[in-house]
This record gives structure tokens, C-alpha cells and sequence, in this order.
């Protein structure tokens, strides 16, 4: 009887044991869990920023360098009145509305982009920057930086890159790119579209892909600090 007693308290104890054993590895696991997502979460926030970075690194050139001198320059020597102002950020608007819808379209080295602006004129992205440069230049009233920027995408920017670009495309793209080539404009958009555009829809991603959400970003800033000065210089 005393043995088999013995017996039962020790199965007793066994259990309790293991009870005890399995409570306490639910407890550390309870504890480590935590730990053990925020490490995973640092980890992909650590992925995350060196994928943001390399992309705005990428977005980082001299062009761009290039494009937000000028806009300083343009605040720093502007004197824009209301009307000046107003009529200009129209024109802005435009010209960066016509640069979202067809960054919005294009895909770069993948495809000959065909849709969206594409269809209507073959540089709508240069289009819609000669209409931004126009419209900083009637809204700052620095008219003689407006001739300057005209004169010189005329005379050395537009030739450049369509000789560059055109070669490069038509090497890539054949037949493709040649047809299409000869049948849209380069600068002044037809209202009938091209025949043989494609389907693909407006995508915000290849907006960001194409960095323009930047530029925008940009625009913005320089229309609000012109903005700015306006009020500061008004009587």
C-alpha cells in the first residue's frame, strides 16, 4: 500500500514537474516573441531604408541638381505680382499634370509607350517641362532666364536627346519604335491618337519609378517659396 502510494506521489510530482517546465516555456516564449518580431521588424526597416536610399540616390543626379539651382535662382530673383502669379501657377499645373500622366504610362527600356500622352505626342515629359519653365517664367516675371532656357533646349537639349534617344530605341525596339517614330509628333500633339497604341493604364507606381513624384514635390516647394515672396514684396 505504501509503495504504491509512493508511486502515485511520484507520478504526481512527475506532472507537476512538467506542468511547471511547460508553464515556464510559455512564459519565455511569451517573452521572446515580442523581441523576436521587433528584431524582424528592424531588420526589414533596415532592408527598407537601404531600398530607399539606393532610390534616392538614383534620383540624385546632376540634372536634378541642375533643375532645383534654377528654381533658386528663379525665387531669389523674382518679383511676381498677383496676376503674375496666378496666371503662372496655371500654366505650371498644366505642364506638371501632363508629366504625371505620362510618367504615369511610361515604361523605360521595357516597352515603346504608346498610351496615355504617347498617344498624342512623342515627348510629352519634355512638352510638360517647357510648360513648367514657361509658367515660372511669367509667374516670377524673370523673363530673360525663360529666353535662356527656350534658346538653349531648342538649340542643344532637344536635338541631343532625340539623335541619342531615337538611335538607342530603334536599336532596342526595331520596327516598333521606327513605326511609331514616323507617325507621332515630337512636340505638338495630334488629337487623333495613334493607331496602334497599346492598353496598359495609368499607374502611380511607374510615377514614383520615373521619379517624377519628386519633381513634383519640387515644383511645388519652388511655387510656394515664389509664393512666399510675393507676399513678402507686396505693398
Amino acid at each position: 500500500m505504501s509503495v504504491l502510494y509512493y508511486r502515485r506521489l511520484s507520478t504526481a510530482g512527475q506532472w507537476e514537474n512538467a506542468g511547471r517546465l511547460f508553464f515556464c516555456f510559455i512564459l519565455l516564449y511569451s517573452a521572446c516573441l515580442p523581441v523576436g518580431r521587433a528584431l524582424e521588424r528592424r531588420a526589414e526597416m533596415g532592408h527598407e531604408k537601404k531600398r530607399l536610399w539606393h532610390r534616392w540616390q538614383r534620383r540624385i543626379t546632376w540634372r536634378t541638381l541642375a533643375v532645383y539651382a534654377a528654381f533658386g535662382v528663379l525665387v531669389w530673383f523674382s518679383h511676381p505680382s498677383i496676376v503674375s502669379f496666378v496666371a503662372g501657377t496655371v500654366i505650371i499645373g498644366i505642364g506638371e499634370s501632363i508629366r504625371l500622366w505620362a510618367a504615369g504610362h511610361l515604361q523605360k527600356n521595357a516597352q515603346v509607350t504608346t498610351t496615355g500622352p504617347y498617344a498624342h505626342v512623342k515627348n510629352p515629359l519634355y512638352l510638360g517641362s517647357l510648360l513648367i519653365m514657361a509658367g515660372f517664367g511669367v509667374m516670377t516675371q524673370v523673363y530673360w532666364l525663360l529666353v535662356v532656357g527656350v534658346v538653349v533646349f531648342v538649340i542643344y537639349y532637344a536635338p541631343y536627346k532625340k539623335r541619342r534617344e531615337s538611335d538607342r530605341l530603334r536599336e532596342r525596339f526595331g520596327r516598333t519604335w521606327t513605326e511609331y517614330d514616323q507617325a507621332v509628333p515630337d512636340y505638338l500633339p495630334r488629337l487623333r491618337p495613334y493607331a496602334h497604341r497599346g492598353a496598359a493604364r495609368w499607374r502611380w507606381f511607374f510615377v514614383a519609378d520615373n521619379s517624377e513624384d519628386g519633381m513634383a514635390v519640387g515644383i511645388l516647394v519652388a511655387v510656394v517659396l515664389v509664393g512666399v515672396r510675393w507676399w513678402a514684396l507686396a505693398p
